[in-house]
């Protein structure tokens, strides 16, 4: 199951090899998979967490296009 989705938005952050750095990239779209109770309203309880990171994503949320080729497309 989706364990959390979120968009990069840091310009000054850099793919380093470290997820914790590498999710907030601006342009970047972080996907991860199991376990995620720890967070805030989190539901999956499972023996792993995966994250990943997309480079250069398009990201279509409701039919609204938000990002697309790694470009943020609205206001943040």
């Amino acid at each position: 199951q989706v364990a959390e989705l979120g968009v990069g938005t840091n310009p000054k952050a850099r793919l380093v090899g470290n997820v914790l750095e590498d999710e907030k990239v601006m342009g970047t779209v972080h996907v991860a998979f199991g376990d995620n109770v720890s967070f805030p309203g989190g539901e999956n309880k499972c023996g792993v967490h995966v994250d990943l990171i997309v480079l250069k994503p398009t990201l279509v949320i409701d039919g609204v296009a938000v990002m697309k080729e790694g470009v943020i497309l609205v206001d943040l």
